[in-house]
């Protein structure tokens, strides 16, 4: 699962690893979509809406124990707001009944390529997971499935 609010390169990413050229709109509907490892695992992945933590958290807590079993907590590396976001949406889905164990969850900084042209990088300090800086933009795919993987 994806979660992370508004603009932060969700869509973007799973357009990237599927091979999609279409720009991605902003989205408003949950999207579930299959990616084919190179080593052969089939991992579904569910792009959760929202501009908000909370009604991030809202969509992901009813989702989760239907299907998924780790997030992606993606953040935008321009913008600290993001990142703090994601602690609000833990919280939150903790609150829903959707906590998640630490080994089933890791961070995704995304931007990084803006970051470097801006010359300012906000970097994970706040979330004790492990953490992966990317440009879903701009990134070769097989090195984004990685990071999926």
């Amino acid at each position: 699962m994806l979660l992370g609010v508004g603009g932060v390169g969700k869509t973007t990413l799973v357009y990237r690893l599927l091979g999609l050229s279409a720009v991605p709109q902003v989205t408003l509907r949950p999207g579930l979509y299959k990616l084919y490892l190179a080593d052969g695992r089939v991992v579904e992945l569910l792009d959760v809406p929202g501009q908000h933590a909370a009604e991030v958290a809202q969509y992901a807590a009813r989702r989760m124990t239907q299907f998924f079993d780790r997030a992606l907590l993606m953040y935008d590396v321009t913008q600290a707001d993001t990142l703090y976001a994601l602690g609000e949406v833990l919280d939150a889905l903790c609150y829903y009944g959707g906590c998640l164990a630490a080994g089933e969850i890791a961070v995704v900084g995304n931007k990084r390529d803006l970051a470097e042209e801006y010359g300012y990088m906000v970097e994970n300090t706040l979330l004790p997971y492990p953490t992966f800086y990317i440009s879903a933009a701009k990134d070769p795919p097989e090195q984004l499935a990685k990071i999926v993987a």
